[in-house]
């Protein structure tokens, strides 16, 4: 139990932070100028799920926002991975940050004076991937428990939530799945982003979060989830333009859903770099 005092003191203090921060801030930053004005920051305890099909660069989004922001010393970041190899996931994380395709990294074909900063910078960031092949909640919890440092500012993520269970007996839904996780997130006062392949309702894509899903995701993620972002790049799908008659290329639409608000950004998306960047344009004026 904690007193009331404690708590307002604590918020107190985050309130403040929000009023200094230039897009009101005050949880841990996005890494995007826009999505922090939506979302003011991931906040500590809180479940965030980003949702998308497959191609659309949910990975690179995440890794685009742990790129952002690994290189600040208070941060500490976890990536828990069942599809790609910890080699795999550093690969893109540095065609991320020099700004090169894959086939220019494993070739040589880079920046050595700014690889070599990038390898020397990292030593002093609280990152750490784990791309055990079979990962159980259970698993997640122990490990977090057993970290050496906990960094005050730190984030969890999860790649890929489907593939996760409780204990290795359970067979759990994804209802119990992001009801575990939240729980995760409330006791070690982190927030945890968790990855989820899903499908979409292609011919109803709006600014509205459950118009996007299948019932059953939608559903599954109304309890336990905090934030709930979809990531849709209709140039995927032909899709030439926005229902705003603006150009669909190069670019994705954030759609976003919360107990504060309900909006939508729009991003770049470079696949040969996984890179997500900002754009001029303001979906929520």
């Amino acid at each position: 139990m904690e007193s009331l005092y404690n708590i307002t003191d604590r918020l107190f203090v985050s309130l403040q932070q929000a009023r200094e921060h230039p897009q009101g801030v005050s949880g841990l930053s996005t890494g995007f100028d826009a999505l922090n004005k939506l979302t003011t920051g991931w906040q500590k305890g809180e479940l965030i799920v980003i949702a998308a099909p497959p191609r659309m660069g949910k990975r690179a989004f995440a890794l685009t926002v742990l790129n952002n922001s690994m290189f600040d010393g208070s941060l500490g970041a976890y990536w828990f991975s069942t599809n790609l190899s910890t080699n795999q996931l550093t690969n893109m994380l540095l065609c991320n940050n020099l700004n090169v395709d894959l086939h220019s990294l494993l070739s040589g074909d880079v920046n050595t004076s700014k690889l070599k900063d990038i390898v020397e910078n990292v030593r002093f960031t609280g990152v750490a991937f784990d791309d055990s092949s079979y990962l159980t909640i259970n698993d997640i919890e122990t490990k977090l428990s057993e970290l050496d440092e906990v960094f005050e500012d730190a984030i969890v993520i999860i790649d890929n939530v489907n593939q996760l269970n409780y204990l290795e007996s359970d067979r759990l839904d994804l209802a119990d799945k992001f009801y575990r996780l939240k729980t995760l997130a409330r006791k070690f006062e982190i927030p945890i982003i968790a990855i989820l392949e899903t499908e979409i309702q292609q011919n109803n894509v709006s600014k509205h979060f459950s118009d996007c899903l299948s019932l059953s995701d939608y559903d599954a993620m109304s309890k336990s989830v905090d934030v709930r972002i979809l990531l849709y790049r209709p140039e995927y799908y032909k899709i030439t333009e926005f229902s705003d008659k603006s150009s669909t290329l190069g670019l994705a639409e954030l759609i976003y859903s919360s107990r504060i608000g309900n909006g939508s950004v729009r991003l770049k998306y470079d696949q040969q770099v996984f890179r997500f960047s900002e754009t001029n344009v303001d979906l929520n004026k």
